[in-house]
């Protein structure tokens, strides 16, 4: 790699890595600020607003966003308008609004009383908020499949700025005596309003893209092919995403419902919960790996030779292998003390323990590389069943005779390691050096 394309790559890293770490830490601000100055109801209904808010947008519509850049990317290396194709995932997106307002609103006479405290303020943001995602997913997803990856951190970190705002400015006020406890509505509805702030920011840049002239290429229009494919894609996508999530969110609640609902079963629960969260730093690190490495995925399997795909995909590799190994020594030396100094003395988790945790974190991170790179190929079906396979040996491995942490890190483990294994497997028949197939021979979902 040349020092050219390695400056632009940490060029590219440091735009996309900023925005999202405004975004994780504002996150993590609003929960804090919420529980300190509203009463437990309002704080919970906050708590779940920002549950189901994560769970529509990084989760549902992460989909569109990487089928958006994918096919972004891959026209744009076969010298084709992209347009079409963006029309068309836009049309996909709003549908999938459509379907996520519909459930929410039949859900509404449960929803409201139960889980949002009577507040039907939230009600609105939470709809805001989904059809902002709807409109974000195809604009993050045409940036990072044009390699604008300063406008994509500018989406991302206008998102995590304008909550960072919130949070700062009610902590401030609360701070300073003022009556804030009745503004849980007000807090919510920025928190939902997010989003919208950075679609309208970004849109300028994302309506010359498709508006204007076709300045970019010079080769055939490529209009736009059957919607199945592109639907059949997002669908086999939003599983994988929703799977992962349920993975990586499920080890704590589970082992909470198994433990004895006692002091000391309470404490080991929220240790192990604090030692899950300390874990995943890396991975949160390197959340916006997947933008990076998806476009130029797909633009070097654009003209189907493995070799471009293998030389962009081991470099990436080895900087999860240099950057895992650095995770595991720390936390097999320092672990222990590290959730001391973030959790306090409560933190009790052996160094081994929390090393055990951080080989699932480091697997997650190679997962990150080797899926976007079976995306890249049009694998949507390997991609889907290698979370379904892990899935599986997740939930099977709380049924060992061993005490609820230990299965919940066994299931960690086992399932980062059978979803890697199956992954690792496609990708590597698939590059394998004799493998030359016609375009359409890499993919179960065509390309566009």
């Amino acid at each position: 790699m040349s020092w050219t394309r390695l400056r632009a790559l940490l060029g590219s890293a440091a735009s996309v890595g900023a925005g999202y770490l405004v975004l994780g830490g504002a996150g993590y601000l609003f929960l804090a600020v919420a529980s300190r100055v509203f009463d437990e109801g309002a704080y919970s209904a906050l708590a779940s607003v920002y549950l189901l808010v994560n769970i529509i947008g990084p989760g549902l519509f992460a989909a569109v966003e990487q089928e958006t850049s994918r096919h972004v990317s891959t026209r744009l290396a076969r010298n084709e308008d992209p347009r079409p194709v963006i029309r068309q995932l836009g049309m996909l997106s709003g549908g999938l609004f459509a379907g996520i307002a519909v459930v929410t609103l039949a859900l509404s006479p449960i929803l409201v009383p139960e889980v949002l405290h009577g507040n039907t303020v939230l009600l609105a943001g939470l709809l805001i908020a989904s059809a902002s995602y709807a409109v974000v997913s195809v604009t993050r997803g045409n940036f990072g499949g044009r390699h604008a990856f300063g406008r994509y951190g500018t989406s991302v970190g206008t998102e995590g700025g304008v909550r960072l705002v919130a949070g700062v400015a009610l902590a401030a006020l609360a701070l300073g005596g003022a009556a804030v406890a009745g503004w849980a509505s007000a807090y919510g509805l920025a928190f939902c309003l997010a989003p919208l702030v950075a679609v309208g920011l970004t849109a300028p840049w994302f309506l010359r893209d498709v508006r204007g002239g076709r300045d970019e290429v010079s080769g055939a229009a490529g209009a736009a092919g059957p919607l199945g494919p592109l639907a059949r894609g997002v669908g086999l996508l939003t599983v994988a995403w929703g799977l992962s999530l349920a993975i990586a969110n499920a080890a704590p609640v589970v082992v909470a419902g198994l433990l004895p609902n006692d002091a000391d079963g309470v404490a080991t629960a929220a240790t192990f919960s604090s030692a899950v969260v300390l874990a995943r730093i890396p991975l949160f690190v390197f959340q916006g790996a997947q933008s990076l490495v998806l476009p130029s995925f797909a633009r070097a399997a654009a003209h189907s030779d493995p070799s471009a795909l293998r030389q962009a995909v081991r470099p990436a590799l080895l900087l999860v292998a240099a950057v895992g190994a650095a995770a595991l020594m720390v936390s097999a030396v320092l672990g222990n003390w590290l959730g001391r100094i973030a959790f306090g003395s409560a933190f009790t988790t052996s160094n081994a323990l929390f090393t055990a945790l951080m080989v699932g974190t480091v697997a997650g991170m190679a997962v990150q590389i080797v899926q976007p790179a079976l995306l890249a190929l049009g694998r949507h079906r390997w991609v889907a069943g290698g979370w379904v396979i892990g899935a599986v040996v997740f939930a099977a491995s709380f049924t060992l005779p061993f005490a609820p942490v230990t299965d919940a890190v066994i299931a960690q483990l086992a399932s980062a390691a059978a979803t890697l294994g199956v992954l690792g497997v496609v990708l590597f028949r698939a590059l394998r050096p004799s493998n030359v197939p016609h375009p359409q021979e890499f993919s179960d979902v065509q390309p566009a």
